[in-house]
């Protein structure tokens, strides 16, 4: 009877570790400059750099932070608008294209930057500036925001500031 008793004990405590271990979640990196985090704050001491399609499990879910571990065992803290539950179609590499992350984007910088603005680069745009009546002085300022080019080091204190996205409290 014991040996039955201690056999089922068992099987509960195997049971107990499987089972959540099979049902993990799993989500991945979809942000550049994804950092995981020591705690659920973007203040915190960054453990490791992750690359857009980075495999994570989930292991907690706190507010607007998972408590992730990576494949090669590293455990921290992800702030969810880094990560998808679906991977990437293709992992971005540093091909030029500003969506290469987003999931289903099949739009190039190039088309981007044209659907934005009304420089004339390509004739639709430039036939439907004229079309709408755009003035001049509107197609320059317009290129002149575009010229701007902001690093990731300056979002990010942008970002801190503003008490946006991971740095919300």
């Amino acid at each position: 009877m014991k040996k039955v008793l201690l056999f089922v004990v068992f099987l509960t405590m195997v049971g107990l570790y499987v089972v959540p271990v099979c049902g993990a979640e799993s989500l991945w990196v979809t942000s550049e400059g994804a950092k995981l985090k020591a705690d659920s704050s973007a203040s915190s001491r960054t453990v490791s750099n992750l690359v857009i399609g980075t495999k994570l499990t989930v292991l907690e879910s706190q507010s607007r932070w998972y408590r992730v571990q990576t494949v090669s065992g590293e455990e921290g803290w992800i702030y969810r608008g880094k990560v998808s539950d679906a991977p990437p179609e293709k992992e971005a590499e540093d091909t030029g294209n500003l969506f290469a992350g987003l999931q289903g984007s099949n739009i190039s910088a190039d088309e981007a930057q044209t659907s934005r603005s009304i420089r004339g680069l390509s004739k639709e745009t430039e036939q439907y500036a004229k079309k709408q009546g755009t003035p001049k002085a509107y197609q320059e300022a317009l290129d002149q925001v575009l010229a701007i080019r902001v690093t990731p080091q300056e979002i990010d204190v942008f970002l801190r500031n503003g008490k946006i996205g991971e740095y919300a409290q």
